[in-house]
């Protein structure tokens, strides 16, 4: 076997090197051969992962030309990092879905003679895992690279169209009815996760991880005129009253939302998913990291995607569409599942979740636009940020993270927008 040396795009082997031995691993068995040439390169763009670090690999048989593409994730290196940004529980979550929560989907599909295979028809919408790595400080997930069969990401700055919101929508619908259909007629398989721990609550304890939750509550607010729109203004206030984490905690707990609680996907944000278009029109869709999958309400990936992902124009316009087409898709699939969706989350379920954890998008985009309208330049260094919050920060010398001047009028829109649906949706 044969590595390349260092290249222009980026090193000559992982971090770690039980992790390159893998990845060799991999490579020989999928190209049936020893004698390959790796070359790695960064796998994303400042700004674009914050608990994981990404590595895209190419290897290449020289004997028969034949050449295989991989995404190589693994926890950041230093302590501080791994810390601040639960590596460790979060590599232990998406690895528990690839090789048991995901094999349990596709193996009920397959009981109920849905091919899990078509994507037309299944719940199959996640990248194919090659191996994985659960050893602590040599956690990894290899997966092939979806880039190289034609996916992309919709750019976290702007706003994906309805085809592509109509196709995340039903493919969560899917998801999440597959949860509907296991708690009725295999409810001893999915009991196991139902206990599963909030990733929030790994950094309850951390001060400056609230002051910085604080300043973003702070920025938020600024977006909205207490003399002009007393009612929003004194509602959001209400609403984000009280320690964040808390707030998200609260809203993730799966007691919280039985009997229609079900496995969510929990991160659904414009990095987590990955299209295939056609003539520019989306035609497959993946769902990537599955780091903070949950147990818990289904509106939280709903209202997470929803309200992070938009703006005021789509949802004034196709809100209502889309909730109208989830419980739609839900049902349908459902149904084939052999169970019966009225009998199992009716509309007045969904509409009465809503109520109840609808807030749930608000408390997102405090968290999530900041990063969504910040220009990839001006994304502060995560490593020299999660030693400042290991060793405790002046939330003052933080004020600009996150911030590009010319995208700040962006953030506020959005946030002021996203607080005033929120409130007009009657969700607080």
């Amino acid at each position: 076997m044969c590595l390349d040396g260092a290249n222009e795009e980026g090193p000559s082997k992982l971090p770690v090197a039980a992790t390159q031995s893998l990845l060799e691993k991999i490579v020989h068995e999928q190209l049936e051969s020893d004698d390959v040439a790796i070359t790695l390169s960064a796998g994303s763009n400042k700004g674009d992962n914050y608990i994981g670090i990404v590595f895209r690999a190419r290897a290449e048989c020289r004997k028969s030309g034949k050449v295989l593409h991989i995404i190589a994730k693994l926890p950041p290196i230093t302590e501080a990092r791994r810390n601040q940004f639960f590596a460790r529980p979060s590599f232990e979550r998406e690895i528990s879905f690839y090789t048991e929560i995901y094999p349990m989907l596709e193996q009920f599909q397959q009981e109920r003679g849905i091919d899990p295979k078509d994507g037309r028809e299944a719940f199959n919408q996640i990248p194919q895992c090659l191996a994985t790595c659960l050893d602590e400080f040599e956690e990894a997930i290899f997966m092939r690279d979806l880039k190289e069969e034609g996916f992309s990401m919709v750019d976290r700055h702007s706003i994906p169209t309805i085809q592509h919101f109509r196709m995340v929508v039903k493919g969560l619908a899917r998801l999440h009815a597959l949860s509907f259909g296991l708690k009725d007629q295999h409810p001893e398989r999915i009991e196991p996760y139902k206990s599963m721990v909030e990733l929030f609550t790994t950094r309850d304890w951390d001060d400056s991880m609230e002051q910085w939750f604080k300043m973003l509550i702070d920025r938020a607010m600024g977006t909205l005129d207490k003399d002009k729109e007393p009612e929003v203004f004194e509602k959001v206030q209400k609403a984000l009253d009280g320690k964040f984490i808390d707030l998200v905690v609260d809203m993730t707990k799966g007691e919280h939302a039985e009997p229609y609680a079900v496995i969510c996907h929990g991160d659904c944000w414009n990095n987590n998913i990955m299209f295939k278009h056609e003539n520019n029109t989306p035609t497959k869709l993946c769902l990537l990291d599955w780091q903070i999958c949950r147990y818990a309400s289904p509106v939280l990936d709903l209202m997470y995607f929803l309200f992070t992902a938009s703006d005021k124009a789509i949802r004034d316009k196709h809100y209502q569409e889309l909730i109208d087409l989830y419980h739609e898709t839900l049902s349908e699939f459902l149904i084939r599942l052999g169970s019966d969706p009225e009998k199992l989350f009716p509309r007045s379920a969904l509409d009465a979740q809503l109520q109840r954890f609808g807030r749930f998008g608000l408390l997102m985009a405090v968290m999530l636009l900041p990063i969504t309208t910040t220009k990839s330049e001006d994304v502060p260094d995560l490593e020299e940020m999660a030693q400042k919050l290991e060793n405790g920060f002046d939330v003052a010398d933080e004020v600009d993270s996150f911030r590009s001047e010319d995208t700040e009028a962006v953030y506020r829109q959005k946030m002021g927008d996203c607080c005033r649906d929120i409130v007009r949706l009657g969700y607080i």
